[in-house]
């Protein structure tokens, strides 16, 4: 019943000074190609394809937090028929971080009127109908894909690397949900995971994030997790995931470096 409500509607940003616009429709970088940027002034973008399920909209939340939190004017666009990122900012009940629904069709609209509000990183949660996945590109400046060590995710994830290759945006595959490390060895299906994808050199990112019960214990509550559980291990290794995505893409922060 709750999702029969949630209809796209035209995308609503709040302005740097506060008004609503409306319009119509220590970590290095993460490593990609020498494509020339296409991030329109003001606005950088950040979209998140790959399997249902392997944790997209979870990891544009978490991102979308911490660099609020480090001072920039933050935004998502959910993209996804779920709409889990428009869910979650209903629970948040608080317009920090606009989460406007749009269709994927319609992105080109509303990264527009996102950049006409001020908007200096945007997020696009996309679904996992992966003929989307060119389309967006073409509009992202950094394309986020979240993996879980898996057969399946793997095999999403290869079909996608080509994809996005073909339309030269900077990609990096992010290994999602991921068993614990121990005595400082990664797990067994990590350490396969890694050499399923050692061809894609440096976009498959040198850490991880894991899986753990207050990742989900967060979005719940409409946060988070470097906001319920700030010294946790979790929100470490989203600090780390931030700090190549801030480095990335060249972003500066209004406030301390997330440590």
């Amino acid at each position: 019943m709750l999702t029969s409500k949630l209809k796209p509607t035209t995308p609503r940003f709040v302005g740097p000074q506060g008004a609503a616009s409306v319009d119509t429709p220590p970590v290095k970088p993460l490593a990609g190609n020498a494509a020339t940027s296409k991030k329109v002034p003001l606005l950088s973008s950040v979209a998140l394809i790959g399997k249902g399920g392997s944790g997209k909209s979870t990891m544009c939340i978490s991102l979308a937090v911490i660099a609020r939190m480090a001072g920039l004017r933050v935004a998502i666009l959910d993209a996804d028929p779920q709409q889990s990122s428009f869910v979650w900012k209903c629970v948040r009940g608080r317009g920090d971080i606009p989460v406007c629904r749009c269709s994927p069709e319609a992105l080109n609209d509303a990264i527009e009127a996102a950049r006409r509000a001020g908007i200096e990183l945007l997020f696009i949660d996309m679904p996992p109908d992966l003929r989307h996945a060119p389309g967006v590109a073409r509009h992202a400046d950094l394309v986020l894909i979240p993996m879980r060590p898996t057969l399946f995710d793997l095999q999403v994830t290869r079909a996608l690397v080509p994809l996005l290759t073909s339309v030269g945006v900077r990609y990096a595959v992010v290994l999602n949900a991921a068993p614990p490390v121990r005595d400082h060895a990664e797990s067994p299906m990590v350490r396969q995971a890694r050499d399923a994808l050692a061809d894609i050199g440096p976009r498959l990112w040198r850490r991880q994030i894991t899986n753990r019960v207050s990742i989900p214990y967060a979005t719940v509550r409409g946060a988070g997790v470097i906001e319920t559980e700030p010294a946790g291990p979790a929100a470490h290794e989203f600090r780390f995931l931030w700090n190549a995505v801030r480095n990335t893409l060249k972003l500066e922060e209004r406030v301390h470096e997330v440590a």
